[in-house]
């Protein structure tokens, strides 16, 4: 008698609620530049610790799932948490705790997202029907994270300007991660 195995496959709307917490970061930066209080920090630390849940819960889901990949969502999961805690924990500190804060995500972030392309890449390589697509929004990821916490720590326009434009990398983030997940999860389908 054969036993038939039907892969669970994680809920799509875990990554959606990673990516949309993203667009929610940027969208209050947009309009709040220069709000340096308790229920703006919290609620960006509390949308990147939702972040980081998700994606723990979406790797753990994997995990049962059969794949054992997990690694980047774990990563991922522990960056967007401890720095979402951080954030809760400064929620009496000054805007520049708070930018700087999430300058230091940011760049953690492209960081892990660099790595994370080229080990796409390398096995891409190796196999011919893997969808090369994903590479370049791993890079326009690395770009955006990049700007992002560039104008956050540099402050090229002056505080309140470079917090506005600052938020429009972190949305366009938050999207571009939404079409790299779509991306992944059609190439496991």
């Amino acid at each position: 008698m054969e036993t038939i195995t039907k892969k669970q496959t994680p809920p799509g709307w875990l990554t959606h609620l990673h990516s949309g917490c993203y667009v929610l970061m940027g969208l209050i930066l947009f309009m709040y530049p220069i709000q340096a209080s308790t229920l703006y920090t919290g609620l960006l630390g509390g949308l990147l610790v939702l972040a980081g849940l998700s994606t723990a819960w979406f790797g753990y889901r994997r995990r049962q799932g059969g794949q054992r990949d997990n690694s980047w969502y774990l990563l991922s999961s522990i960056r967007d948490s401890l720095f979402g805690l951080t954030l809760l924990v400064e929620m009496d500190s000054s805007l520049k705790t708070t930018v700087n804060i999430l300058g230091l995500w940011a760049i953690i972030y492209a960081f892990l997202q660099a790595i994370e392309a080229m080990f796409y890449f390398l096995g891409t390589r190796a196999n011919d029907d893997k969808d090369y697509w994903v590479e370049v929004i791993h890079a326009v990821c690395v770009l955006l994270a990049g700007g992002f916490a560039f104008v956050l720590i540099m402050r090229p326009e002056g505080q309140p300007t470079s917090l506005q434009f600052g938020s429009l990398f972190l949305i366009g983030l938050g999207i571009i991660q939404g079409v790299l997940t779509q991306r992944l999860r059609a190439g496991i389908a």
